[in-house]
């Protein structure tokens, strides 16, 4: 997999990447692309504070959202990711926040994502066996 990495940033922490799904596409890296610059700023900023930090202790700007996924909330959008060994962190897709509680369409996706991401990266490594 490696050679299909598609790193977002590097920080003394952790590396972010962007989660690709089945079909090949990054659908949080085209929501980002799409954004106005003001708004990738902002999200921009959060991803970097998370590498080089390592935790962003505002739940305001991320938050554990279930048992598996995590956000970053750079108001008013939403990025799904999801940590992985070696010092990952996997953003799997985007959207605009509509309401107080994430659509369930949006975890749904973001953990098929998720999943996608996690057996390419054990076929991978079986791969390299």
């Amino acid at each position: 997999m490696s050679k299909d990495r598609l790193a977002l940033c590097e920080g003394l922490c952790f590396t972010i990447e962007w989660g690709r799904a089945s079909n090949g596409r990054c659908q949080a890296q085209e929501y980002y692309k799409a954004l106005a610059q003001a708004d990738r700023a902002k999200a921009l900023a959060l991803f970097k504070r998370m590498a080089d930090v390592g935790r962003i202790y505002d739940t305001t700007k991320f938050n554990q959202e279930t048992e598996k996924l995590y956000v970053f909330k750079p108001q008013p959008h939403r990025f799904f990711c999801f940590f992985v060994k070696g010092r990952r962190i996997f953003v799997v897709s985007a959207y605009q926040k509509q309401g107080q509680k994430a659509p369930v369409r949006e975890i749904e996706h973001a953990e098929r994502i998720r999943q996608y991401c996690l057996d390419s990266l054990e076929q991978g490594e079986k791969d390299e066996k």
